[in-house]
């Protein structure tokens, strides 16, 4: 009966192993990857070499809104899951000083689900007011999707702006994602915690016998 008991135990255990190396399978395969790009317009606090925020958003031409750009989808971004033209929501934001906490970069809604990136930092800021005038700003984030088929995944985006020495300016951002290529340290120690466990009872096991 106590051998019955270690085995069902043993059973147990490597029936929590294989469930776990088929959770980390289907996780790596959730992960966001891909490049997506968006174009419009903006409106800053002052001239491109001396402005710290951006005061409004808005898309090309007399469109409200930042719109994705045609043929700058990759990977999960790709069309047909996302089109190009899709309307973005930007809000407006500081860049000088950098925020002290993460902050809404971009969303639009498509096919159901809700795209977003959450910026986490920024880690580059360089403008002149020479000629046009120059900015380009760069960051760290996480980007997300609703739905629950997607993990939040870590990214990197930038947004570039030239204009004309006033401070309505051509907004062009960038995002880039790419999925963890191995799974997380932290799942690999949960697998490993099963194999002295299983040992254990081979051994009680057999002992037994």
């Amino acid at each position: 009966m106590k051998t019955n008991f270690l085995n069902q135990l043993g059973c147990g255990a490597f029936a929590v192993m294989i469930a776990a190396s088929f959770n980390l399978s289907a996780k790596a395969q959730g992960y966001i990857n891909g490049t997506i790009s968006f174009d419009g317009g903006a409106l800053l606090n002052a001239p491109l070499g001396s402005a710290s925020q951006f005061i409004s958003i808005f898309g090309p031409g007399s469109d409200p809104l930042p719109e994705v750009l045609g043929g700058s989808q990759t990977g999960t971004y790709a069309s047909p899951l996302v089109l190009a033209g899709t309307p973005a929501i930007f809000p407006a934001f500081t860049f000088i000083p950098s925020p002290v906490s993460s902050f809404p970069l971009w969303s639009f809604n498509f096919g159901g689900n809700t795209y977003s990136f959450q910026a986490d930092s920024i880690t580059f800021v360089y403008q002149n007011g020479i000629a046009n005038g120059f900015l380009d700003i760069a960051g760290t984030g996480t980007a997300s999707i609703s739905g629950g088929a997607y993990y939040d995944t870590p990214g990197t985006w930038s947004i570039v702006d030239t204009g004309q020495g006033s401070s309505v300016i051509t907004f062009g951002a960038a995002t880039q994602v790419t999925g963890p290529p191995v799974p997380e340290p932290s799942a690999f120690a949960l697998l490993a915690s099963f194999v002295p466990v299983i040992g254990a009872f081979a051994y009680r096991a057999k002992a037994k016998a």
